[in-house]
This record gives structure tokens, C-alpha cells and sequence, in this order.
């Protein structure tokens, strides 16, 4: 299973619903609790069945989300590049996926939203270089115009 995490209105509904049914919904509301999608993607020769668990990113909901992490194999750390604030906050997301999550999970960090980058607050070299400080993969994404997001879950669930 793979888990979408990050602060609330960053994207991750949205590259979920990209990833699994190539949709995009400009009127996305919040997420309450956890949402649960799934596709079959080809690894190599072998048909993997990704389980992706979209959770919320309110403060309240992080006792539900928490049971999530145990069992994943893959997280993406989501934030908005135009929204400095929701980075800001990563450090704090990995600390309770690390928390609650197996040793040897694979984390990406996700810079969404790349397709309002004139209104970019967060510099790719900036979040590369977090991304490199901690071990974490990196891949800046657009769930509107797709830009990336098989590429960041087929990384992830390989």
C-alpha cells in the first residue's frame, strides 16, 4: 500500500484521482478520514495492485491516519509549491510517518501544483536539497495537467 500525507488542500485527492481514474476535480473537497483507491500497474513482468490511501490532512483525523501507515510500503509527502506553509510543515508529517510507519518505507517528497508555478513560494532547489538531506525521493507534480504522476507512483511502487 502507498499513503498520500501532507497538509489539507495541497493535491492529494487529486493525484490520486489522476493516478487511478485520470480525473481531475477543480471543486475537490476536503477529505474526511481516509479515502481508498486502487490500480493494477505493470513492475517490471509482474501486474502489481497499488493500494493507495488518500488521508486527510486535518489535525483531527490523525488518529484515523495513523493505523494507515502500518503495512505501507510507500509514502508521498505532498506539498503545494505555491503554498510555502505546507512545506514548511513536512518535516513535522515525516517525523509521524516515521513514527508509526515500517523502517524501510520509501518516501518521496511531492511538490504538486507545478502548473500555477507563477506563483511559485517554494524553490525546486530548495525542496530537492530536503529531499537529498533526508534520504527522500523527489518529483515536483501537476494533478491538473498530469505532469509527473504516474511517474511519482510508479517510482514509489517499484
Amino acid at each position: 500500500a502507498v499513503v498520500l500525507i501532507g497538509e489539507s488542500g495541497v493535491g492529494k485527492t487529486n493525484l490520486l484521482s489522476r493516478f487511478t481514474r485520470n480525473e481531475f476535480n477543480h471543486d475537490s473537497r476536503t477529505t474526511i478520514g481516509v479515502e481508498f483507491s486502487t490500480r493494477s500497474i505493470t513492475v517490471g513482468n509482474a501486474v502489481v495492485k497499488a493500494q493507495i490511501w488518500d488521508t486527510a490532512g486535518q489535525e483531527r483525523y490523525r488518529a484515523i491516519t495513523s493505523a494507515y501507515y502500518r503495512g505501507a510500503v510507500g509514502a508521498l509527502v505532498v506539498f503545494d509549491i505555491t503554498k510555502h506553509q505546507t512545506y514548511d510543515v513536512v518535516d513535522r508529517w515525516l517525523k509521524e510517518l516515521y513514527d508509526h510507519a515500517e523502517a524501510n518505507i520509501t518516501v518521496m517528497l511531492v511538490g504538486n501544483k507545478t502548473d500555477l508555478a507563477q506563483a511559485r513560494e517554494v524553490p525546486m532547489e530548495e525542496a530537492k536539497m530536503f529531499a537529498d538531506n533526508n534520504g527522500l525521493l523527489f518529483v515536483e507534480t501537476s494533478a491538473l495537467d498530469s505532469t509527473n504522476v504516474e511517474q511519482a507512483f510508479e517510482t514509489i511502487l517499484k
